[in-house]
């Protein structure tokens, strides 16, 4: 039976049997609605400020509150419009026209529920379709601005041509062909950007290949000619486009430089943070440990800030993922201003920045990054047309002669951090050490223990959580987790040891424990005519691990493991960090017949530029996306943009922490492949799962 759509309706009525009979009368033609009856002015201003009605009936004749009132009060007070129908009851009628010079869309009776009947469905879906168009307006209007937005900061020299005719060309452009404004080019003739020897061609290039928006042939080298005459070799690669809706033909310009540039940038890519452009945590974490090296000889001293700003989930619900990561990028530049010219400024990761700033003292450094919390304080970016500022808090750790190792410095910042969170926005915490306290080292040396003793014991269990198809594939997939179990049978969650093991090298033996443990699970499974796949992490240190491949191998053939049967996930952040072992693992798992897939994808300004060295086969979005995805506009556009590139490029997406069933419909409607979330099933230790419920 198909469920009943629902109606929020206001009643302007001193009756409850007409707010009655409006239930029963909506109820009988198929709608859930409901209902709230309001009396005068005051009460509905109250109820506008809770929620903006589907439809307002005003029964005619309400002494404390006239139609013309009510519809001006929605005008003033409603976030959104609503319709207005008057409805004439015994012994207070009014006539058509009357009523709609007061702003009702319709007048109808209550002795006549027929006709009302009608008028509330023709109006409940008219104004369905105008708050959809609304919608649209404005998702379209954001993705032109992006659009702007992309190509006005685009490294690529781009322009777009009318008739022969410039009508835009980017910052790139301009200053490839020295010219100082963008007015300057407007109406200027293409031809004028060629070469003089090269002109002929160019004109029979254009008339032969160039015809009503097809393309033989969408690139031609030749001498191009800047303001002052100076001709230079490039590469005009020619494409249709639109702007205003009028037809024009997109000019990107390569030069012989560019392919210096882009060398120079694959070689930065390793080290330098995709939504910021600053350095990223892997170049961070090397400046600390030449730091820490240095100043235990004596050859300086430095600290180690870290700095977290205090409401970015605020931020991200406010204008999304793409314009939080909008937001990052801006104030990157603030924190650029700030620092010293030597120091070492980076995106750590989320909302945390890292800076490694040299000849600092204890006395020096709290007014440094006191000046850090004020210009941050004072900074108000605007995004979306929404005016967004934050505040932050400082962690600092010391670098000196007394310095410990490179992990013991980030740990003390992070300690120092959560403590300046404690106090409040603004806060800048240096961390002390106490008398006969621990050392991360010797803490991660005591997990240490406990993790050799729980593998020795098999006191490792693995969870299972589904990814399940929204398109019909009833194959079972599970994504593989990990949990450890303390002495007593207790559960330990990965976040109290997986960190650890990470730092102390352990992360490579959990890895082994996991994998061994998926073959033999997974091979079971197909045993029993089960058609199973399993996704399972692999961490960094993994990824470095020279004899992992042949193991693996060894395992597949040992256990006769189907092809296409395990996928390994990385993270993307990862995979910036580490791109050449990341790459050769990839390459290596294909010969394998295993599949890959990178994990919280996305996050970057451009992530598919990964694609260019990693063959993966699956795309799991950042989690960061599902957040509000049913009312988010920047989530849904982004989730839409990387979903069709992904088809493009042929690859699989997956969404995962679906959080409610609304979402279901959207990620559907944008052509995800797959979606995984504790919503649908949390990890178990059982595999369980009905992969038909969701088939058909």
């Amino acid at each position: 039976m198909a469920a009943k759509k629902k109606i929020n309706i206001f009643i302007i009525d001193d009756s409850f049997n007409n707010e009655e009979n409006i239930v029963k009368l909506m109820r009988s033609s198929g709608f859930a609605s409901h209902t709230t009856r309001i009396e005068d002015d005051e009460d509905l201003i109250e109820e506008l400020k809770k929620k903006s009605p589907d439809i307002l009936l005003y029964s005619i004749g309400m002494e404390l509150i006239s139609l013309q009132d009510t519809v001006k009060c929605i005008a003033k007070n409603a976030s959104a419009p609503v319709p207005v129908i008057a409805v004439n009851r015994p012994g207070h009628e009014l006539d058509i026209v009357d009523a709609m010079r007061s702003g009702a869309r319709d007048l109808s009776s209550y002795d006549n529920p027929a006709h009302l009947e009608m008028v509330i469905h023709r109006e409940v879906e008219a104004h369905s379709s105008i708050s959809k168009l609304f919608k649209l307006e404005n998702a379209i209007k954001e993705s032109e601005k992006r659009c702007s937005f992309l190509l006005d900061s685009s490294r690529d020299a781009i322009a777009y041509i009318h008739e022969g005719m410039h009508i835009y060309s980017n910052q790139s452009y301009i200053k490839l062909f020295g010219f100082g404004e963008s007015e300057e080019l407007e109406g200027m003739p293409v031809l004028d950007m060629v070469g003089m020897d090269d002109r002929d061609a160019f004109k029979a290039f254009l008339r032969d290949n160039c015809k009503e928006g097809q393309y033989k042939i969408n690139k031609l080298e030749l001498n191009l000619s800047n303001a002052d005459g100076t001709e230079f070799k490039g590469e005009m690669e020619f494409s249709p486009a639109s702007i205003d809706g009028e037809p024009c033909i997109q000019v990107v310009i390569r030069t012989q430089s560019d392919s210096k540039e882009l060398e120079q940038q694959l070689a930065l890519l390793s080290q330098t943070d995709s939504v910021t452009g600053l350095y990223n945590r892997q170049f961070f974490m090397d400046s600390i440990e030449d730091s820490v090296s240095k100043a235990q000889q004596g050859k300086l001293n430095a600290a180690t800030l870290l700095i977290h700003l205090d409401n970015f989930s605020s931020i991200k619900q406010i204008v999304g993922v793409v314009g939080a990561d909008q937001f990052l990028s801006e104030i990157s530049r603030k924190f650029e201003e700030a620092v010293n010219n030597d120091d070492v400024l980076a995106h750590f990761e989320g909302n945390t920045f890292s800076i490694v700033s040299f000849k600092q003292t204890a006395e020096s450094i709290q007014t440094y990054a006191k000046n850090i919390s004020k210009i941050i304080h004072n900074y108000i970016a605007n995004i979306n047309d929404q005016s967004i500022n934050t505040t932050c808090t400082i962690g600092v750790s010391m670098i000196d002669k007394n310095a410990p190792d490179t992990g013991e410095i980030l740990l003390r910042a992070e300690r120092a951090v959560d403590e300046a969170s404690e106090q409040g926005p603004n806060s800048v915490v240096i961390y002390q050490p106490k008398e006969g306290e621990l050392t991360q080292k010797e803490i991660d040396a005591l997990v240490v223990k406990d993790l050799k003793e729980a593998i020795r014991e098999n006191r490792f269990v693995l969870y299972f959580q589904p990814v399940i198809s929204l398109h019909g594939d009833t194959d079972e997939r599970y994504e593989v987790f990990v949990r450890m179990l303390d002495k007593k049978g207790n559960i330990v969650m990965p976040l109290d040891f997986l960190p650890a093991a990470d730092r102390t090298g352990m992360s490579l033996a959990i890895d082994r424990w996991i994998l061994l443990n998926t073959v033999t699970t997974l091979t079971k499974r197909w045993k029993e005519g089960k058609r199973t796949l399993f996704f399972v992490k692999l961490s960094a240190n993994s990824l470095k691990d020279t004899s992992l491949m042949a193991w693996l191998k060894d395992q597949l053939k040992k256990y006769n493991v189907p092809k296409s049967s395990l996928i390994f996930e990385v993270k993307e952040s990862v995979a910036v960090t580490s791109l050449k072992y990341t790459a050769e693992v990839a390459k290596s798992l294909q010969e394998l017949n295993c599949g890959f897939a990178l994990d919280d994808f996305g996050t970057g300004s451009n992530p598919f530029e990964l694609l260019k060295h990693i063959p993966a086969d699956y795309l799991k979005l950042e989690r960061s996306f599902m957040n509000e995805l049913s009312s988010s506009t920047e989530n849904q556009e982004a989730v839409k943009a990387i979903t069709e590139k992904a088809m493009e490029l042929n690859k699989l997406t997956i969404a995962q922490c679906v959080q409610d069933a609304t979402s279901l419909s959207v990620l559907w409607g944008m052509g995800i492949n797959f979606i995984q979330g504790n919503f649908l099933q949390e990890p178990s230790p059982n595999l369980d799962y009905d992969f038909t419920s969701m088939a058909g």
